[in-house]
């Protein structure tokens, strides 16, 4: 029966209202709307709540009764006369006696209860979100009015909560591609680890005292300057030593100085301001920026430009630098590791390189040892590379015969270990049977024969072949005698050559 004793409904006072509810969000916004609507309505309480369809309950966002909030409002749908409004997706109104009609809902009673109205939450496409209910203990007129103003705070109570579920949503998926980032990012530190496994095998002296170095200055902050021939692994040697000192966690940046264009040099390292230069649409970090409390790695520091050297000193010594086109000085916390195939103190000799900063990036030399001066090596690795080739190509795993060790042994390997690599992975392909490695149709014609095994075997070798092999008996001497030419431990001794023949010898050969 109609209710005489509701407040009037205002049109001015419901757009004052409504508009007041603009400014709030979350939960304050829900709780300001059932208070409202509670008042606006006249009715004892009203609340808001979100759908949990796997557990079959209501959660209360807000719940307004009797001047005051009720806190923690969770119940099972069934029973209740919020059931029909959930199940049936429709509004749902008790004028009058809702406790003799809904008897099994144990919270009606408890209330007061006597008349209901409720109406589903849904979001663009029709989804169940919630709903938003009132009761009172008098009976409810569904005048026109009433209806109306209740239909206006389930649009914003809808929208509002559509809204929460987004953001959360969206929350979830930026949570979920952080954590996948994360995995990416570690896989991909798994696999340059795993990559760089064979190519830092190696049991021979040079790379167990270049291994002992490593552990040495691994753990401090100390700047690494890494000297080695193209292919040896530079890289991979700088990689152990971010991953084994307390920067592990931060940042491991890697620029190759000889890749950068010329004019782009200076922004790449630290970083510009927007309109800096043409092509400057938006502010960006530099390396160093990007390897603040980590590791920054310069690939080939030898290709620095000398106006460039002098900026690198600055932040050497200094810990800051500017960005081009700005004023202020940004202090970063970098720990430095350079590499370089070329004879930096040469160019400093020759004015190519500065002296300061040679002195600044060469307070701990680590010097990675050619393939050619690594011994029995090269076996070891060539055995890791195949298995390498083998699973990522699903070939049979080819096993290295007599004769293909002495191949690998006797050449001299200018190109190191990426060499190595290539020369196994191109044998492994165009192996006849798959299970032959076709080394000497993958070895450079250069390469000298395998020595022979027994002395009657007869081995006819050209000039250029007697060369290379010289070259490389030379080069295993000296790795053997650790580079001393003269005395008793030295090359000269143990190949049976005056100090001064070996030397000239070696110049000829061009070998240091």
């Amino acid at each position: 029966m109609p209710v005489t004793d509701r407040p009037v409904l205002d049109q001015r006072l419901l757009d004052a209202l409504v508009h007041g509810l603009a400014g709030s969000s979350g939960q304050a916004f829900f709780e300001q709307l059932v208070r409202q609507l509670a008042l606006m309505l006249g009715v004892k309480g009203a609340w808001v709540t979100e759908w949990r369809p796997a557990r079959r309950r209501l959660r209360a966002l807000a719940f307004w009764f009797d001047d005051h909030y009720i806190e923690d409002y969770e119940y099972d749908i069934g029973g209740t006369p919020c059931e029909p409004v959930i199940n049936r997706c429709e509004p749902t109104l008790v004028a009058e006696r809702v406790i003799e009609l809904y008897p099994r809902d144990p919270d009606l009673p408890a209330l007061g209860a006597v008349s209901y109205l409720g109406q589903p939450l849904q979001d663009a496409n029709g989804v169940v979100l919630g709903h938003l209910a009132v009761l009172d203990d008098k009976p409810l007129a569904a005048s026109a009015a009433l209806l109306s103003v209740f239909r206006l705070f389930t649009a914003r109570a809808s929208a509002e909560l559509a809204r929460l579920w987004r953001d959360q949503a969206l929350a979830e998926r930026e949570t979920r591609l952080r954590a996948l980032a994360e995995e990416a990012r570690q896989l991909r530190e798994d696999i340059a680890r795993l990559q760089g496994e064979a190519e830092i095998l190696g049991e021979s002296p040079p790379m167990r005292r270049m291994r002992e170095e490593l552990r040495r200055v691994a753990g401090l902050d100390t700047t690494v300057l890494i000297c080695g021939e193209t292919g040896t692994g530079k890289e991979l040697v700088a990689s152990a030593l971010h991953r084994q000192s307390g920067r592990a966690a931060m940042p491991f940046v890697r620029v190759n100085c000889a890749a950068i264009a010329p004019g782009l040099q200076e922004s790449e390292f630290f970083g510009h301001e927007k309109g800096a230069f043409t092509g400057a649409l938006q502010r960006r970090d530099g390396r160093f920026k990007q390897a603040d409390g980590g590791t920054l790695f310069l690939d080939e520091v030898g290709e620095m430009p000398p106006d460039l050297q002098a900026k690198l000193l600055r932040v050497l010594q200094e810990g800051e630098f500017e960005r081009v086109g700005g004023g202020r000085t940004e202090k970063v916390d970098v720990r430095l590791i350079a590499a370089t195939h070329r004879d930096l103190a040469a160019m400093v000799a020759e004015g190519s390189f500065r002296e300061d900063l040679w002195y600044r990036l060469n307070v701990f030399p680590l010097r990675v040892p050619p393939l050619r001066q690594r011994g029995d090596d090269i076996l070891l690795l060539a055995r890791a590379l195949l298995a390498r080739f083998a699973r990522r190509h699903g070939l049979p795993l080819p096993t290295l015969t007599e004769q293909d060790e002495r191949r690998l042994r006797g050449y001299p390997w200018p190109g190191n270990v990426r060499e190595l690599e290539n020369v196994l992975e191109r044998a492994l392909i165009i192996s006849p049977d798959g299970r032959r490695l076709a080394l000497e149709r993958a070895l450079p014609e250069a390469s000298p024969p395998p020595l022979p095994m027994e002395p009657d075997e007869a081995v006819i070798l050209t000039a250029a072949e007697l060369a290379a092999l010289e070259k490389a008996n030379l080069e295993r001497a000296l790795a053997h005698c650790q580079g001393r030419i003269a005395g008793p431990d030295g090359a000269a001794a143990l190949l049976g050559l005056h100090p001064n023949t070996l030397s000239s010898r070696l110049k000829a050969l061009g070998l240091r």
